[in-house]
């Protein structure tokens, strides 16, 4: 933890981060409300979950945001003959995961793995359900904090830290100076091994300098 005083005048900056994270660990703010089948639609990019899946009929999806609305129906092609029909009508659940080129991979619930597209305007619709709000690309970071953003164990996406400062709990952090507030969040760690997501609830700390909102400190534990 930064000494009292030195996080008010350390000046913020603008930044944009890519996951360091392994390819199969992600981060997580699940809602309340969301239908127990829901599987996440995960974003390498960012390292996060960006929305929901749940298996309507074969080949077919509900899609829902980040805050557990629904958004609309996605349908698999069949661009190619990959997926024969009689195929297809065995699949009924599985997960997305949204690859940095913006390809898309449909896990089945089984050991094998065909792929698939989420239509680009789903993606990109997602994407921009995030940006509502304070948005993270109005938050500044010090050049301290930013350090933590290239590490791999101490890596939060920006996006998961702006809902923890617009939901979480928020209470003066006069550890680190006047004007600067602590915010804590629950958020959970994804970890998918052989088509199975492993979860692990952790305690998400964000200290930020109100004045301009300025990410001077994050950790989190379980």
């Amino acid at each position: 933890m930064m000494i009292a005083g030195t996080a008010t005048k350390e000046p913020g900056r603008y930044y944009t981060f890519q996951s360091p994270l392994p390819a199969d660990v992600f981060f997580e703010l699940r809602p309340r409300t969301l239908p127990h089948n829901a599987q996440p639609v995960l974003d390498e990019t960012s390292g996060m979950c960006i929305g929901y899946s749940v298996a309507q009929a074969p080949g077919l999806w509900q899609i829902y945001d980040t805050q557990g609305h629904f958004l609309r129906l996605e349908e698999a092609p069949l661009e190619t003959p990959l997926i024969d029909p009689t195929d297809i009508a065995l699949i009924a659940f599985g997960v997305f995961r949204i690859f940095r080129a913006g390809r898309a991979l449909f896990e089945a619930g089984t050991r094998t793995a065909v792929s698939a597209k989420l239509s680009q305007a789903t993606i990109m619709f997602l994407r921009a359900r995030l940006k509502t709000g304070l948005s993270a690309r109005n938050l500044k970071m010090t050049e301290t904090a930013a350090r933590h953003m290239y590490e791999p164990g101490r890596y939060v996406p920006l996006h998961i830290q702006e809902k923890a400062i617009r939901y979480g709990r928020r209470m003066a952090d006069p550890r680190n100076g006047e004007g600067m507030f602590r915010y804590e969040t629950e958020m959970y760690k994804l970890n998918r091994k052989r088509n199975v997501t492993e979860y692990k609830k952790y305690t998400l700390e964000v200290v930020v300098r109100e004045s301009d909102w300025t990410i001077t400190h994050f950790k989190y534990f379980d």
